[in-house]
């Protein structure tokens, strides 16, 4: 599997990019080779695309979508791929859309081509072009507010309830204290606008039907005889002697048809819009935090946290204090670096291969800071791990 990671700023809050991105069916205006996108339903999606003249079709599913957040998907058909959308506000009008991508390269290359764009060019050609579509408008096309949240793990059984050492996990204080959170989901629903099969289509056609009208014509005619006359030659016939000419015209009439057109009847259609209440039911979720009272550490167990602090804030002094920065803003990557460097997960890895999964947990926690504190983060892993081998030697 191959990984993509891109990322773009948007001059758009938050919200506005979140909802554009959920009106999937839009993509083609912004995405190269996306020809079309059908969504079946709330979590699947039909892709067509024209990608190096071949078509190419597959379906995909959502599996997380968070308002404001994230959204993630992953194929159901065709070559392998996943990847997950981030929204990052950073400030009031400005939100951060950073985009990950998990394919295979050869089966996608050559299977279904290239998904939101599989090569680096592409992804950021399509981010460049979502940037340009959002801030012309201004406003998001639509917008869909629902969640669809990764499924969670079965409830224990009751043998797996049974009291039980909890694991412990040891936090070195700022400032004398340690802030735990207490995090409580609220319900926000929102509605989106969908095609209904009914209604109604009007189409008009021309026909003809044969008409006919009575109108009377005239007609001149010349009839020309010669009548026995035996009378004095007097008054206007005196000039008979001269020559002359005399011309008789005739005159006739034919049918003129002109056409009036006016209307006789006309079709009107309204469509009459009906609301109603739907109650929607979902579960959100809270964070209890439990208090248990333990017994003071011995000042040889506490050593190693104090020997660290101490190594830290030399590392910093030799390697960032000329940035002008504080220890302090540093202190949170040194002991998240030693965090993971105890981590279970971890212990037979080295630092290339879990580098971009501990890029996308930080990432989480303090979104584009990742070259900003990544030395010091590998300095606090490296020295952990180097600990625990002398350790275990």
């Amino acid at each position: 599997m191959s990984t993509i990671e891109k990322s773009i700023d948007v001059n758009v809050p938050v919200h506005t990019a979140y909802n554009q991105w959920t009106q999937f069916e839009e993509f083609p205006r912004f995405m190269d080779g996306v020809r079309e996108v059908k969504q079946r339903d709330d979590k699947h999606l039909h892709w067509c695309t024209n990608i190096g003249g071949k078509e190419k079709e597959w379906d995909a599913e959502i599996t997380e979508q968070i308002p404001d957040e994230r959204i993630a998907w992953r194929n159901i058909s065709g070559a392998t791929n996943a990847g997950v959308v981030t929204f990052h506000r950073l400030d009031d009008h400005t939100t951060r859309v950073m985009v990950q991508i998990d394919y295979d390269p050869e089966g996608f290359v050559e299977n279904v081509g290239d998904l939101l764009g599989a090569t680096s060019h592409r992804v950021e050609g399509d981010l460049e072009r979502f940037k340009e579509f959002v801030e012309r408008r201004g406003q998001e096309t639509g917008a869909w507010r629902g969640e669809i949240r990764q499924p969670t793990a079965q409830p224990p059984t009751a043998a797996e309830r049974r009291p039980g050492p909890a694991p412990a996990r040891t936090v070195a204080p700022a400032a004398g204290e340690v802030r735990i959170p207490v995090v409580e989901e609220e319900l926000a629903v929102g509605k989106r606008v969908v095609q209904q099969p009914a209604g109604v289509r009007v189409q008009t056609h021309v026909t003809e039907k044969p008409v006919e009208e009575s109108v009377r014509l005239r007609e001149e005619q010349v009839h020309l005889e010669r009548r026995p006359v035996d009378r004095p030659l007097g008054g206007a016939e005196a000039e008979a002697f001269k020559e002359g000419v005399v011309e008789v015209k005739t005159t006739s009439e034919e049918p003129v048809v002109s056409k009036r057109a006016h209307v006789v009847e006309e079709v009107v259609i309204r469509k009459e819009a009906r609301e109603h209440t739907e109650q929607v039911r979902d579960t959100v979720r809270r964070t209890e935090v439990e208090v248990e009272q333990s017994t003071a550490q011995s000042p040889t167990t506490a050593q190693p946290v104090a020997d660290d602090e101490a190594e830290y804030h030399r590392h910093f002094t030799t390697a960032f204090a000329n940035t002008g920065d504080a220890y302090e803003n540093y202190l949170p990557a040194y002991r998240y670096g030693a965090e993971l460097a105890a981590d279970p997960r971890y212990q037979h890895k080295e630092w290339s291969a879990v580098e971009p999964e501990v890029r996308r947990s930080w990432e989480a926690r303090q979104p584009g800071s990742w070259e900003r504190f990544k030395d010091a983060l590998r300095y606090a892993w490296d020295r952990a791990r180097g600990r625990r081998t002398m350790r275990a030697a």
